[in-house]
């Protein structure tokens, strides 16, 4: 029963992960950041924020993005530059 329970989870998060990756909305927000030049990407829960090709910055939840057109912007509002791709 336990295995069975587990099995399902992990079928669940794949279809979610698999369903995500084709998100129209993703693939728009992707357009918006190729169109305006946006250069960094910040979270908002841990006012961090990233370059655009960080791949920590992929991992934020599109519901806490915020973007920015530049490093000062970011700095403006509080952010802090991540630590990864020192932007």
């Amino acid at each position: 029963m336990v295995a069975f329970a587990i099995g399902a989870l992990a079928f669940r998060l794949a279809l979610e992960h698999y369903l995500s990756a084709a998100d129209p909305f993703a693939q728009d927000v992707q357009a918006v950041i190729e169109r305006h030049q946006i250069s960094y990407v910040g979270d908002i829960t841990s006012q961090v924020f990233h370059r655009k090709d960080c791949p920590l910055a992929a991992q934020i939840p599109q519901r806490f993005r915020v973007m920015f057109f530049s490093r000062r912007a970011a700095l403006e509002m509080k952010f802090n530059p991540c630590t990864y791709c020192r932007p």
